[in-house]
């Protein structure tokens, strides 16, 4: 009886954040805003937005054709994730699924995405760890590898700059980062589904043994358990077509829906929960004129990574929470967030399957 009602005034929770301080859609900012007003409005009460004109002067924008990239780092040997479906790191049956992992130099993978070459599976320029940084730095001077304003909101630099290039079958499972996310779309378009963290309780969980893709001489994909790793908490949940029947607290759930263009920016707070597809119409109709010397045949995405604070531990008492959130006395307060349901101790040896705890700051919009 106590779970239940724990679940639901942790649903209660969920549904008053949306009345109280979440957009129903991603807002546009029409230009880069001041640090310290960044900060307020969006870091702080951890709301994504999507910022127009704030990086239209890389050159990257106007130099990124198969052509200059071809010439630039054609030769490079990089990192490709490769699927059979476009789906990399994600729950396939009872498995969590990683992609085979290529090593190729950067023309193969433009040949592949530009049609001229045929390839079994989806090709994903999508390996992090700063890979632009590591495996293409001949790219660094067509963009900046810090966006200044974020970096001064945050007190820090990026810990890692990604370079992204890929199918439009290309698709992100949904899942969450520990991170600040800028996204900056260079050519292409992508497509978000967001949920707060606020939706924690809607979204379901579950543990599943790690494997990975290999393809066969036959051309097919086979799935390898990684027998000596441990299970990996994931979404099973595909929110183009959730499972109500199996998943019914989903119902309650409310994603917000955004695309982002080339030369717009997504800011996506940490914890937010994330699905990400490439722009199907677009990339089809580029490939198609590229193949006969069109324009841009590609989508790519930089994604610059900050960290945030580390993790609070210990045991804190939900109905004291919600009752702080309840009461709105203050114009600021903090809200404890239940964002997983597996808990790996200092050690990193011993796991238990109680919830624990982050925490968000949550400005009050309603009068008292």
């Amino acid at each position: 009886m106590e779970s239940v009602q724990v679940q639901k005034r942790l649903a209660d929770f969920s549904l008053e954040a949306h009345d109280l301080y979440l957009n129903k859609s991603v807002p546009h900012l029409d230009g880069p805003p001041k640090p310290l007003q960044f900060y307020r409005d969006w870091i702080a009460p951890n709301k994504p937005c999507i910022i127009h004109n704030a990086y239209s002067h890389w050159p990257a924008l106007s130099r990124w054709t198969p052509k200059y990239l071809r010439e630039k780092i054609g030769s490079k040997v990089i990192s490709v994730a490769v699927t059979p479906n476009g789906y990399a790191d994600a729950v396939v049956g009872d498995r969590f699924v990683m992609p085979e992992e290529r090593q190729m130099s950067f023309s193969a993978v433009l040949d592949i995405i530009e049609g001229m070459v045929q390839k079994n599976g989806v090709f994903y320029v999508q390996k992090q760890c700063s890979n632009l940084l590591q495996e293409l730095p001949e790219l660094v001077d067509d963009l900046e590898p810090h966006v200044p304003w974020m970096s001064t909101a945050l007190g820090k630099s990026p810990d890692a700059v990604n370079f992204w290039l890929g199918e439009a079958k290309a698709i992100t499972s949904m899942h969450k980062d520990p991170y600040e996310n800028l996204y900056c779309v260079i050519s292409g378009e992508k497509h978000f589904i967001l949920l707060p963290p606020t939706d924690r309780p809607f979204i379901p969980y579950g543990l599943y043994q790690s494997a990975v893709y290999q393809e066969q001489d036959s051309g097919e994909f086979n799935v390898i358990d990684n027998t000596d790793s441990q299970k990996v908490p994931w979404i099973p949940l595909d929110p183009l077509n959730p499972d109500l029947e199996r998943f019914p607290q989903y119902r309650l759930a409310q994603p917000l829906c955004c695309t982002v263009k080339a030369g717009e920016m997504l800011y996506l707070p940490s914890l937010w929960f994330h699905h990400v597809q490439q722009s199907h119409g677009c990339i089809a109709e580029v490939l198609s004129a590229a193949v006969h010397g069109g324009s841009v045949g590609l989508s790519v995405i930089l994604h610059l990574y900050l960290s945030t604070t580390d993790q609070p531990d210990g045991n804190i008492n939900v109905n004291d929470i919600l009752e702080k959130v309840k009461s709105r006395h203050t114009q600021q307060i903090t809200v404890y967030l239940i964002t997983n349901g597996l808990h790996k101790s200092n050690s990193h040896k011993e796991e238990t399957n109680q919830y624990f705890f982050w925490t968000l700051t949550v400005p009050i919009l309603m009068e008292v």
